[in-house]
């Protein structure tokens, strides 16, 4: 073991194998649960694992030092290391084809897979969290919406819809040196909107950290990451997208935030509408426009 914690050339299982004996009765239950659930756990906090094994965080925290790690963080990074070199954009792809096959009509199996999804949202997905998230995004001066890959079309979403309601926006989808220049405009009357999912990158703490620093408050938007990341945020929204090991839906996700804009409209549906009627408006004038300069 190295000074970090670390097990070069050693996977979990082997780690446990090696210890197994030297556990507790609690500690055999949370070893052989996490022998069987190794990549769904690689993502859970102590509580939510202790919550699910009806044990104490105290005993989690423990067994990872049984094991011979610093923290139960630290034992969770090797978990998460193991997982994405293992469980990689391809593998996840074939795993999600080869059950909708199995099924015999793909289209219906997608279907029935993605309202399950919705299903589970109406139980993991907190209204109080809603209402202080639409509380936040209707008060703020400036919304900075941060999102990278597949969440680049929900950024979209967000800018599109913010916008003619008359929102200032403000997209972070770049990484490295280009996301700078954005960010200093923040401040402490604005507000970050962050939707992640899997991994924290560089640029994504480094924007974390940079808008704690300027006081700005934090959403995020996420499946995997509160756990490890939600301390840096005002409110976290849990956006299930389905086993970690499958190719990801995003009909969760895009759900919430629909949600977050109704609730925004709501709260004040006269200021909108005149917003959105003044861009009929400059449709109609840019159509005219358009007309006259063909005729």
């Amino acid at each position: 073991m190295t000074e970090d914690g670390d097990f070069p050339g050693e996977d979990f299982p082997q780690i446990i194998s090696k210890r197994y004996n030297d556990l507790t009765k609690s500690e055999k239950r949370i070893a052989d649960y996490l022998r069987k659930n190794q990549d769904e756990c690689a993502f859970l906090s102590a509580g939510e694992l202790a919550a699910r094994l009806d044990l104490s965080e105290a005993t989690l925290v423990r067994f990872a030092r049984t094991l011979g790690f610093a923290s139960y963080p630290a034992m969770r990074e090797i978990l998460q290391r193991a997982f994405r070199s293992r469980v990689t954009h391809s593998v996840r792809l074939r795993g999600r084809l080869e059950e909708l096959r199995e099924s015999g009509d793909f289209f219906e199996r997608l279907v029935i897979s993605e309202m399950d999804y919705m299903t589970q949202a109406l139980s993991t997905v907190d209204r109080e969290s809603l209402e202080q998230a639409t509380e936040l995004l209707r008060t703020r001066k400036k919304v900075f919406v941060y999102g990278v890959g597949p969440s680049i079309s929900l950024v979209d979403l967000m800018e599109i819809r913010l916008g003619r309601f008359g929102r200032q926006v403000v997209t972070l989808t770049t990484a490295g040196r280009e996301i700078l220049e954005p960010l200093i405009l923040m401040n402490d009357q604005d507000l970050l909107f962050v939707i992640c999912f899997f991994d924290v990158s560089p640029t994504l703490q480094f924007v974390l950290d940079y808008a704690n620093e300027v006081h700005c408050p934090v959403i995020m938007l996420t499946d995997t990451l509160g756990s490890m990341i939600g301390n840096q945020a005002e409110v976290v929204l849990a956006a299930r997208r389905g086993p970690v090991s499958e190719f990801h839906s995003l009909v969760v996700p895009m759900t919430i935030i629909n949600a977050l804009l109704l609730m925004l409209a709501s709260e004040d549906p006269d200021e909108v509408t005149s917003h959105l009627d003044k861009l009929d408006q400059f449709r109609e004038r840019l159509k005219n426009l358009n007309k006259s300069s063909l005729s």
